[in-house]
């Protein structure tokens, strides 16, 4: 199984994790799904990425993000934390419908790509988002999942989660 997925102008190496795949790439139906799914024996891992610097990626798409972005620091509910959490409560449902069991502890990873956010703003950012992220599942049956541990990383951060990002030549 290969396990150097790609996003944009970025390579993702998920050499250390039992299996890896890019998730938002077998959307059905209509739902969303985070960019990469990846797990090992103790967590299930969905990873998004926002990655504002890719030069391929249309100005109006990063403009449209980024101000979700910096909007989701400024207000309670936000389009961005909404969708984000859209995006995590499909992508558990679809793992859930191919007959996943979520004994794991699942990690919620959104790579925000951006060199204009120095370390005081991503944490002040990564405090107004954390726990804001709604997933819509308060079914008992689903209970396990308001524990999901949320982090905003930049590509260096991600190697304590054992991710290598690099930009790809």
């Amino acid at each position: 199984m290969n396990r150097l997925l790609d996003e944009g102008n970025l390579q993702f190496d998920f050499s250390a994790f039992r299996n890896a795949e890019r998730f938002d790439d077998m959307q059905v139906n209509g739902m969303k799904a985070v960019d990469f799914v990846a797990e090992d024996n103790d967590c299930m891992y969905f990873v998004e990425v926002k990655d504002f610097q890719d030069p391929n990626a249309p100005a109006a798409r990063c403009n449209s993000d980024y101000k979700m972005l910096v909007d989701a620091g400024i207000k309670r509910k936000s389009i961005f934390s909404i969708e984000m959490g859209v995006k995590i409560k499909d992508s558990l449902l679809r793992n859930f419908s191919l007959g996943k069991k979520f004994t794991k502890k699942v990690v919620y990873l959104l790579l925000v790509n951006l060199d204009k956010f120095g370390e005081h703003e991503r944490g002040r950012l990564k405090e107004k988002i954390n726990g804001r992220i709604p997933t819509g599942l308060n079914n008992d049956m689903f209970c396990k999942f308001s524990e999901i541990k949320f982090d905003l990383v930049n590509r260096e951060q991600l190697k304590k989660y054992r991710i290598i990002c690099t930009e790809k030549q």
